[in-house]
């Protein structure tokens, strides 16, 4: 029996606020169906005279109102950085339930090959965690001198969407990590979850990732052209299937609420369990 449970998801891009690379894809479908399409892209979405592109999101998101939203961006910052402390004791004798966490994992892993200290003024226990997991290339911290900005922007976004009558809450998901899982599980060649953004082949390989994602049922390809003309929009698109896969209780999920509170990165899992009977949407 189908599942007749329609649902809307959103996927944000994120850039900065002084860019117009923002963009935000708005996607529907069934729940269980694997049938997501493309219901409205808006993209170059910068300041408009007095008009901040903060508020333009805002405004597109509270008109549309999806049950779920991903964007592409951290929506916590490291320990140090959330510190409210008069004095700092130096990360060896914090007290910090997060700081003390990232050493113990760092500890764990010391048979593996070192790559750089564990730094809580940029890393999060998410960051820490999945350290040894990944390609170096995906290894930039969350509050890097070039996340800082946008992790500041999308904090800020957040606090303005908790102020609509039904708030939306966003999800958080990483573009090239979700694409290096994409790739992996769905048996794609590797080169595509970093020849996305490569230019003069870069649109191609966004094609083949869209039908790799079409012939898993993931997506019906609908505007294909339209989705994979930028990196930004792609990126858009990539994360609105996150939100409709984290409805679908198709991600990785935090193990438990302390991780869920210091920042979690959701990233698909295809071959996860079933999805909820009565999934909670806004």
């Amino acid at each position: 029996m189908q599942n007749q449970l329609k649902i809307k998801v959103a996927g944000i891009h994120l850039a900065g606020p002084n860019s117009t690379k923002t963009t935000l894809v708005i996607m529907t479908g069934h729940l269980g169906e694997g049938n997501l399409k493309i219901a409205g892209i808006y993209d170059r979405m910068g300041t408009i005279n007095k008009l901040f592109s903060d508020d333009r999101l805002y405004d597109v998101l509270r008109s549309e109102a999806p049950d779920r939203v991903m964007i592409d961006s951290p929506l916590t910052v490291p320990p140090c950085v959330a510190c409210t402390r008069a004095s700092c004791p130096g990360v060896n004798a914090c007290d910090d339930i997060a700081v003390a966490y990232m050493q113990k994992l760092v500890e764990t892993q010391s048979g593996k090959k070192k790559k750089k200290p564990m730094n809580p003024q940029t890393q999060r226990i998410w960051d820490v965690k999945e350290w040894y997991e990944w390609h170096p290339s995906l290894q930039e911290p969350t509050y890097s001198a070039n996340k800082a900005p946008l992790v500041v922007r999308s904090i800020t976004l957040q606090r303005r969407l908790r102020s609509l009558e039904e708030p939306i809450q966003l999800f958080e998901t990483s573009i090239p990590h979700a694409l290096s899982s994409f790739v992996e599980q769905l048996e794609l060649p590797p080169e595509l979850g970093y020849q996305y953004r490569a230019f003069g082949i870069g649109r191609e390989q966004r094609q083949k990732l869209v039908r790799g994602l079409m012939k898993a049922g993931v997506v019906d390809g609908h505007m294909m052209g339209e989705v994979t003309a930028s990196v930004e929009t792609f990126s858009a698109f990539i994360a609105a299937i996150m939100a409709g896969l984290e409805l679908k209780d198709k991600v990785s999920r935090p193990e438990n609420a302390f991780f869920t509170d210091q920042g979690w990165v959701f990233l698909p899992e295809l071959e996860g369990g079933s999805p909820p009977e009565q999934p909670v949407i806004n």
